[in-house]
């Protein structure tokens, strides 16, 4: 699948899980600009994308992912792996250090548990990564 008809589907399966319509999002954004992203038509930049998330009750990184899985077919879970490995790897060479990014990552193959609290849809979520 291609990053456009990616991002098609999932603007157009989380637009109608939440119960929105184009017009919903044209709050954010023209409605004919909507239509066009819903039609593989026009792709978003990122910016674009940090302004549809609010009102579908995402994180921009959530929309990203599902995009991605989308595209290219890979779990959620492994995309979220390999943002832990480069993120620690980026921590190692002083990346996130030198763009003042804290570097609360796990180790290598150890995992945070998960927290007791629920996240509902309307609320965002945030990772955490720890030592």
């Amino acid at each position: 699948m291609s990053l456009k008809t990616a991002v098609a589907a999932v603007l157009k399966a989380m637009r109608r899980a939440r119960g929105l319509s184009q017009k919903n999002l044209a709050e954010v954004s023209s409605r004919t600009y909507v239509s066009k992203l819903e039609r593989a038509q026009s792709s978003p930049t990122l910016e674009m994308m940090a302004t549809l998330s609010p009102p579908m009750g995402l994180s921009t990184l959530t929309l990203v992912a599902l995009t991605i899985g989308a595209e290219t077919g890979q779990s959620i879970r492994s995309l979220v792996r390999l943002l832990e490995e480069e993120v620690t790897e980026l921590a190692q060479v002083g990346v996130l250090a030198e763009l003042g990014i804290p570097a609360d990552i796990a180790a290598p193959g150890k995992t945070r548990s998960p927290s007791k609290t629920q996240i509902n849809s309307a609320q965002q979520g945030e990772f955490c990564f720890s030592r």
